[in-house]
């Protein structure tokens, strides 16, 4: 959950998940409709489908165990070396360097790395440092503190220099040039896309269907989703534009339209779901979004 997702907003969602799922084995035999559903919100939805496959795989081949090994848990889906390290350090007191996105801040500051800290050449670098100052002795505790170093005192913004341990060797520090360090990576372009949505409510009840596997929110549960409005027209139902809203993802900037239907909607695969009860079906944020903004309306 924390890969991309700040601890603040992954917190809440980590006990409903861990409460519905608490061991490997209750995860590795849910069905991947619950996990979506339990993850519902969070956003980058394969996280949540690579971690049902890892539990799986731990489940047949590890005795429902992760593996004590880095190349076996790298070979895991969605666990990169960064997170190998991670398990390792933190769940197996191992001595393995870890680079999360806080790690990366202190070694570019106190180090002086230059380029873009996600580029190859970079974090070549950046793994080098971590290799070379890597701790044996209590590895758990040096990985944990290094991850607080960045999140708490080596902050993006003000850091708090007066605060920090290392700051008598930080070389950004030392020529004056902290807000320089990381170099700021380049704006993802995104891509502007128009969605033309069905918005049916009868008796509490939202008209959605599943989504399929490629494209926008694979597996999720959405309105009714067409290119253009007169696609949707030609559903032949009786639906008139109500209101538009603007939704951003990574790589898109999506426009919604909506169109709120006044008569039936027949259409393969629709269900109507109580707006209580959408927490049983994993859906995409912007859903919550449209529906706000409808009851506004």
């Amino acid at each position: 959950m924390l890969q991309q997702t700040q601890v603040i907003k992954v917190m809440e969602y980590f006990d409903r998940f861990t409460k519905a799922l608490p061991t490997l084995n209750d995860l590795a035999d849910a069905d991947e409709q619950v996990v979506l559903a339990l993850w519902s919100g969070l956003g980058y939805y394969n996280r949540a489908k690579n971690l049902h496959k890892t539990a799986k795989t731990c489940q047949l081949k590890y005795q429902s165990k992760l593996p004590n090994d880095l190349s076996q848990l790298m070979a895991l889906p969605g666990i990169g070396r960064s997170t190998a390290a991670a398990i390792m350090s933190l769940a197996f007191d191992q001595p393995e360097p870890i680079m999360d996105g806080n790690v990366k801040r202190v070694f570019a500051r106190h180090f002086l790395v230059a380029g873009e800290p996600n580029k190859s050449s970079t974090l070549k670098t950046f793994w080098q440092l971590a290799d070379e100052n890597k701790e044996v002795k209590k590895p758990a505790a040096y990985c944990q503190g290094l991850m607080d170093l960045g999140a708490k005192v080596c902050t993006k913004h003000n850091p708090s220099c007066d605060r920090c341990p290392i700051t008598t060797t930080c070389q950004a520090k030392a020529l004056n040039v902290i807000a320089q360090y990381p170099e700021k990576k380049r704006k993802v372009s995104q891509k502007e896309v128009n969605l033309y949505c069905l918005l049916s409510i009868k008796n509490n009840q939202v008209a959605l269907l599943p989504r399929t596997e490629g494209g926008i929110w694979p597996n999720l549960w959405f309105l009714p989703t067409f290119e253009s409005a007169e696609r949707l027209k030609s559903q032949q139902v009786d639906a008139e534009s109500q209101f538009s809203l603007t939704h951003k993802l990574t790589h898109r900037i999506l426009h919604m339209h909506i169109y709120t239907v006044s008569g039936a909607v027949n259409l393969p695969d629709l269900e109507w779901v109580g707006r209580t009860k959408l927490n049983v079906k994993p859906h995409p944020k912007a859903l919550i979004h449209i529906l706000e903004q409808h009851d506004n309306h």
